[in-house]
């Protein structure tokens, strides 16, 4: 990995590892994990192509390779076909394709690979990871993205990324649908990490998918939806899904989420508080009280890191942050990011006095006018939210009563 081979170096290592003449069996046949990322960086085309079946050559006969990771090679058409031996493998188990230029018709040579029926099934129904990052696959490449997913059909699925390629909202309701048919199907009962960073999923249909596979991932830890287009609609229907999960990490960063977006936030805080340990939500509009909605919802007694940078927030907000402090509601508390908000005067003192080194540089504090001035029109609307947390609660705790 990180390393840039000639043809030559490829051909030398290919031979040390298939060699049976001081190992036996040799040593390419017992391999498990082959970090195979960033190994053509600077070669012309040929030359490349050549290095990528050299090396996907040698594992031809590993009956044991259960992870390849092909990420940071550029690779078209040509280079799915020389890796072809190692992304057919029968006993693939975790595969990552991440910042390989992958374009839509590429993704579908890939699906092919991935999805192609043998008496044992295909690749796709074994997988246990499957990341696809930073790709430019666009629309067209999310439906072979679905395709993959149609195949995972024996519930081993514990981990998936499918961030960062340019999926679109078109392309995002092929993610988001694709998701739930695996969830309604049982599929999906594993999976402790999803990273679905920078697909666009305000559309209904997205959205909906989206929280009704949530519903039916009991497992799920782990969850990065920032920049994904929620906007408040889309973050109400994501929140309350998620009612019964145990996070231990969240984003949701970049979803364009106001004060009323917010309250469904601090519902579904109050749920995880026992589990999250890193929670961010930067890069929204949230205002002071949107953030003070999560903050008075806060009692975290795991949480480590918290991000809330560029919220709009100012005094009110910051007051509940630090309340909740005061409160130990965040007693390891290890890192803390509030920057490009409007905190003024003692509380922007306090914030930097009883944090201290956990929060974050504030150079882009902004304190030359107190932004919460304009938001009186809104209380009413964040105190009903408040109400109904509360109401929430105690319905809750009536549930659980027996008479």
């Amino acid at each position: 990995t990180s390393k840039s081979y000639t043809s030559a170096a490829a051909k030398k290592i290919q031979t040390f590892l298939t060699s049976s003449d001081e190992f036996q069996p040799p040593i390419a046949s017992g391999v498990s994990v082959a970090d195979l990322s960033d190994i053509i960086a600077s070669r012309m085309e040929e030359e490349g192509l050549d290095v990528l079946n050299t090396i996907s050559e040698t594992f031809k006969d590993s009956k044991n390779l259960v992870e390849v990771d092909l990420s940071d090679n550029a690779m078209g058409s040509k280079g799915v076909s020389a890796c072809e031996t190692v992304l057919s493998n029968p006993s693939l188990e975790r595969l990552s394709l991440c910042n390989n230029g992958l374009s839509e018709y590429t993704m579908n040579e890939v699906a092919e690979l991935l999805t192609k029926q043998d008496e044992d099934g295909c690749i796709a129904q074994n997988l246990t990871q499957i990341h696809f990052f930073n790709n430019m696959s666009g629309p067209k490449g999310c439906e072979a993205f679905a395709k993959i997913m149609e195949k995972c059909t024996k519930n081993k699925l514990t981990d998936i990324r499918f961030s960062s390629t340019r999926a679109g909202p078109e392309g995002s309701v092929h993610i988001a649908t694709a998701l739930n048919s695996l969830a309604e199907g049982g599929n999906l009962k594993n999976l402790v990490k999803l990273d679905l960073l920078d697909n666009s999923f305000q559309k209904e249909e997205s959205y909906k998918n989206l929280a009704n596979a949530f519903k039916q991932c009991p497992k799920l830890k782990h969850l990065n939806l920032r920049d994904c287009m929620l906007e408040d609609e889309g973050i109400k229907q994501v929140c309350n899904a998620l009612a019964s999960a145990k996070l231990v990490s969240l984003d949701i960063s970049g979803n364009e989420i106001t004060a009323k977006g917010a309250r469904s936030v601090a519902k579904l805080i109050r749920n995880v508080n026992p589990t999250i340990e890193d929670f961010k939500a930067e890069e929204n509009e949230m205002t002071s009280y949107g953030v003070r909605s999560i903050m008075n919802a806060i009692d975290a007694p795991e949480l480590k890191s918290l991000v809330l940078n560029s919220n709009e927030c100012g005094n009110i907000g910051g007051q509940a942050i630090l309340e909740s402090v005061q409160q130990d509601r965040i007693p390891k508390l290890g890192k803390i990011e509030l920057d490009i908000n409007m905190f003024q005067g003692d509380v922007m003192e306090s914030l930097i006095e009883t944090f201290g080194e956990k929060l974050a540089e504030m150079d882009d504090n902004d304190d030359d006018e107190d932004v919460d001035e304009d938001l009186e029109e809104e209380e009413s609307s964040d105190d009903e939210g408040e109400q109904d947390n509360d109401i929430d609660a105690l319905t809750g705790s009536l549930q659980k009563v027996s008479i």
